[in-house]
């Protein structure tokens, strides 16, 4: 359970620099740049929250690691990576917003959320 969550830390973090390098790579300081040419480089696809969930599969190929903890989890990982990036870019109904998600520190992400408790394979883990 321990390496579970050292490993959901990992991937939360990876996830959240994605987006994070995404936005840095696609923003140009008006103050700083030109507003006719701001040569910012080739602009990659938007890392949301399916572009993430369709790489776990790769993810789970370079990292044997991952293959022990269930897709489901990760999932809901992203899941909850989404919606604080969105809290954080989009306003609530009174016009406010929440900070910009960090990185998790070790001890910080400690909860892992199960969508199939009945499932067969999770009650011979548990």
């Amino acid at each position: 359970m321990i390496i579970g969550s050292l490993l959901l830390r990992r991937h939360y973090n990876y996830a959240l620099g994605q987006r994070l390098d995404w936005l840095n790579t696609t923003r140009c300081q008006v103050d700083r740049c030109s507003l006719i040419s701001c040569p910012i480089g080739e602009i990659s696809s938007r890392p949301d929250y399916y572009f993430q969930q369709s790489a776990l599969k790769q993810t789970k190929e370079l990292f044997p690691d991952y293959k022990e903890i269930y897709s489901e989890v990760q999932q809901i990982n992203l899941q909850r990576l989404d919606k604080a990036w969105k809290s954080w870019l989009i306003p609530n109904k009174t016009g406010k917003r929440s900070g910009r998600p960090r990185f998790k520190k070790s001890g910080k992400l400690r909860s892992l959320c199960f969508s199939r408790v009945n499932h067969p394979l999770i009650s011979n883990k548990i």
